[in-house]
């Protein structure tokens, strides 16, 4: 993944795919990065301006994005959580949490006012999704230390990221995981954790990065996809 600042200071990454293509293709991630092919013989200076060149579109793409993100944002009478879209249930109560109970969420709380019912969502979400993270964060280790692959001690953020969904710093050992993975599948969120597990052996993402992650999570391309 490589930066390219705008001639207006602003910055955006991309990813270069070499492929045997006449033309230089430019796609908008949903994460707002961009994905390029172009064949062997284009220089990455070319592609740069090329890039820059349909700043206009990209700027337009990433605000349609953002827009349908935003369009996606917890209210108070549905919330999805692991692709699934549950319904709200407001309780009135002396307790004040929301838990997922056959098939709904159920929100007990003394204030039915929309914006504290969001809030209790939003802890309901990031207490979940903690907990979601340190068993997938387990289950990769556990899987490479049985393979006689030891990974480094790692230390497991989560966090809103605007550009990527997970973030490996191999000499620091540690990985970072977007919390808005939480509205898509189990399977996707743990193709993310072998994703940023696997640059501890392979820094890029070449031939051989990819070949890691189909060796040891085979069904790495059918989920982590759907975030494409």
């Amino acid at each position: 993944m490589k930066t390219l600042k705008f001639p207006d200071g602003s910055e955006i990454l991309y990813e270069l795919t070499r492929k045997p293509v006449r033309n230089i293709n430019l796609r908008v991630k949903e994460d707002g990065t961009l994905r390029i092919s172009a064949n062997n013989r284009v220089s990455v200076k070319r592609i740069e301006d090329f890039i820059i060149s349909e700043q206009d579109f990209i700027r337009r793409a990433i605000e349609r994005l953002n827009a349908r993100s935003k369009e996606a944002e917890i209210n108070s009478d549905r919330l999805r959580w692991l692709d699934r879209e549950y319904p709200v249930r407001v309780i009135m109560s002396s307790r004040e949490s929301a838990v997922l109970e056959q098939q709904e969420i159920r929100v007990f709380t003394r204030f039915p006012d929309p914006e504290h019912i969001r809030q209790l969502l939003r802890s309901f979400l990031s207490d979940s999704f903690t907990s979601l993270c340190r068993e997938l964060n387990d289950e990769v280790r556990a899987a490479l230390i049985s393979r006689g692959l030891n990974p480094p001690p790692t230390l497991v953020t989560i966090k809103d990221m605007k550009s990527r969904w997970g973030s490996c710093t191999w000499t620091k050992g540690h990985i970072s995981i977007n919390s808005r993975l939480a509205a898509y599948p189990r399977e996707t969120v743990l193709s993310v954790f072998w994703h940023e597990y696997a640059h501890y052996w392979h820094h890029d993402h070449s031939p051989r990065f990819y070949a890691f992650l189909e060796q040891h999570y085979p069904e790495y391309h059918k989920w982590n996809s759907l975030l494409k």
